[in-house]
């Protein structure tokens, strides 16, 4: 019963044990941000070329005066044609085009990534500060294996009785 009661009072303080040694972690996060800037700028379109196509059967009739006998015009989409006799019989032609080149508005978004540099250290730890911290994470991992060892042990010999 000695081994038993000794395993019930190390018990409470084993658990107490975990308890304390486990913390929660805190991240400190790192600031970063993105900067994003719209610009409205003119962007330069250039427009295909246009034409005209104008065919006409001119003839003078008996009096001397021109006369137009039939006319066909082809025009394309940005080019406007007019064909006219005035009263002298001079022919007149028209025709009227868009600029080749069109500003058209366009955005532009322009981003810009900020990540905040962590500072130096203001003091580097000493050798015997640094050793303490390597010592110590191995103390704590052989503490852990003699605490697990131990209790196979004890459950190992009250499994055996």
């Amino acid at each position: 019963m000695g081994k038993v009661s000794r395993c019930i009072t190390l018990a409470p303080f084993m658990c107490l044990f975990f308890v304390c040694s486990c913390r929660t972690i805190k991240y400190v996060p790192v600031e970063s941000y993105a900067d994003s800037v719209v610009v409205e700028k003119l962007v330069e379109v250039q427009l295909p070329p246009d034409s005209a196509t104008i065919r006409a059967l001119l003839e003078c009739d008996e009096n001397g005066k021109v006369v137009l006998k039939w006319l066909d015009i082809a025009n394309s989409k940005n080019v406007q044609a007019q064909l006219t006799i005035d009263s002298l019989g001079n022919l007149l032609a028209k025709t009227k085009t868009q600029p080749d080149t069109v500003y058209l508005p366009a955005k532009e978004v322009v981003v810009s990534k900020k990540e905040k540099v962590p500072y130096p250290v203001e003091k580097e730890l000493t050798r015997w500060q640094q050793m303490k911290l390597e010592l110590g994470g191995w103390a704590f991992g052989i503490i852990l294996i003699i605490t697990i060892v131990i209790i196979v042990l004890l459950i190992y010999r009250t499994k055996k009785k």
